[in-house]
C-alpha cells in the first residue's frame, strides 16, 4: 500500500508541475505573440518580407497556444471534451507546428536571398511573391496535417487526448513524415543558408544587416533547441516499433525512455511558440533601454529598412563601377 500511495503521489506531483509549466507558457506566449501581431499591424506602415514572415510566424504560434488550456485541463482532470474535439485539436496543433517551422525556414531563405541577391528580393516583393509564398506555406501546413484528422486514428485515453493509429505501419509513416518535414529537411535548409550567408556577411558593414541576421539566427537556434528532443522521442518510438518482434526487451526499453521524457519534450516544443517574442524583446533592448512596444516596433522598422539599404547599397556599387569603367 505504501508503494501505491507513493506512486500516486509522484503522479499527482508530475501533473501539478506539467500544469504549472504549461500555464506559464500559455500566459507568456499569448501576451508576447499578441503584442508582436499588434505592433506589426498597427505600427509598421510598410511591411517588407521579413516582417511579413514574422507576423505569420506569430499567428502560427498564437494558434498553438490557444489550444493549451484544453491540454492543461486534460492533464489535471482527464479529457472530457469528446473524441471529435480531440481530433480537431490535434489537427490544429500539427497544422500550426508545420506552419511555424515553414515560416522559420522561409525567413532564413529570405535572408539568404536578400544578402546574396538583393535585386531578386526587390523583384519578388514587387510581384507579390512573398504574399503567394505565405499562402503556399499555410496551404502546405493544412495538407501535411491531414493524416491526423483520420477519424479512425484518433482515440481518447484517460487522462489525455492522444493519437493512436490503427497499425504500426501507419504510425511509422506519420512519425517519419513529421520528423523529416517538420525538422530534418528544414534544419538542413537553415544550415545551408546560414553557411552561405556567413561567408558574405563578413564582408558587410551595415549595422542593420548584422542586427537583422542576429534576430533571425536567434529564432532558428531556439527552433533547433526546442524541437530536437521532441523528434528524438519520435525516432525512439519508431525504433521501438521496428525492434518489437526481433528484440522485445530493447523495444520495451526504448518505449519506456520515450514515455518518461514525453512531457519534457512536449513542454520544450510548445515553449518554441512563446520564446520568439522574448527574443524580439531582447533584440529591441539594443535600440533603447527597457522592454517596451516602441523598442520592438523600432526593431521591426530596422528589419524593413535593412532591405532598402541592401538595395540602395548594391545600386550605388553598380553605379560606381559603371562610372569607373566609363
Amino acid at each position: 500500500m505504501e508503494l501505491s500511495n507513493s506512486t500516486l503521489s509522484s503522479v499527482a506531483g508530475l501533473q501539478v508541475v506539467v500544469c504549472v509549466v504549461f500555464t506559464l507558457i500559455f500566459l507568456v506566449g499569448m501576451l508576447g505573440n499578441s503584442l508582436v501581431i499588434w505592433i506589426i499591424l498597427c505600427n509598421i506602415k510598410q511591411q517588407f518580407s521579413t516582417v511579413m514572415l514574422i507576423l505569420n510566424l506569430a499567428v502560427a504560434d498564437f494558434t498553438v497556444l490557444i489550444t493549451l488550456p484544453f491540454w492543461i485541463y486534460s492533464f489535471a482532470d482527464g479529457w472530457v471534451f469528446g473524441a471529435p474535439f480531440c481530433n480537431v485539436l490535434l489537427y490544429v496543433v500539427h497544422c500550426s507546428m508545420y506552419a511555424s517551422v515553414f515560416f522559420i525556414t522561409a525567413m532564413s531563405i529570405e535572408r539568404f536571398v536578400a544578402v546574396l541577391y538583393p535585386f531578386a528580393i526587390q523583384k519578388w516583393w514587387r510581384r507579390g511573391t512573398i504574399g503567394k509564398l505565405t499562402i503556399g506555406i499555410w496551404v502546405s501546413a493544412f495538407l501535411f496535417a491531414v493524416p491526423v484528422i483520420d477519424q479512425k486514428a484518433t482515440h481518447v485515453e484517460h487522462p489525455q487526448c492522444s493519437l493512436l493509429l490503427s497499425s504500426y505501419r501507419q504510425q511509422k509513416g506519420l512519425i517519419v513524415l513529421e520528423t523529416l518535414v517538420g525538422f530534418v529537411i528544414p534544419f538542413l535548409v537553415l544550415s545551408i543558408c546560414y553557411a552561405l550567408v556567413a561567408k558574405r556577411i563578413l564582408k558587410m558593414t551595415l549595422q542593420s544587416k548584422s542586427k537583422s541576421m542576429k534576430v533571425i539566427r536567434s529564432v532558428v537556434i531556439a527552433f533547433a533547441v526546442c524541437w530536437l528532443l521532441y523528434h528524438i522521442i519520435n525516432l525512439l518510438t519508431v525504433s521501438s516499433i521496428l525492434t518489437k518482434t526481433s528484440s522485445p526487451e530493447v523495444s520495451k526499453m526504448l518505449l519506456n525512455i520515450s514515455e518518461r521524457v514525453e512531457n519534457l519534450a512536449g513542454a520544450l516544443a510548445v515553449t518554441n511558440s512563446c520564446i520568439n517574442p522574448i527574443l524580439y524583446a531582447f533584440a529591441a533592448r539594443r535600440f533603447q533601454n527597457g522592454f517596451n512596444t516602441s523598442g520592438i516596433a523600432k526593431l521591426f522598422q530596422q528589419l524593413n529598412i535593412s532591405i532598402a539599404e541592401k538595395f540602395s547599397n548594391e545600386s550605388n556599387i553598380r553605379r560606381d563601377n559603371f562610372q569607373t569603367s566609363v
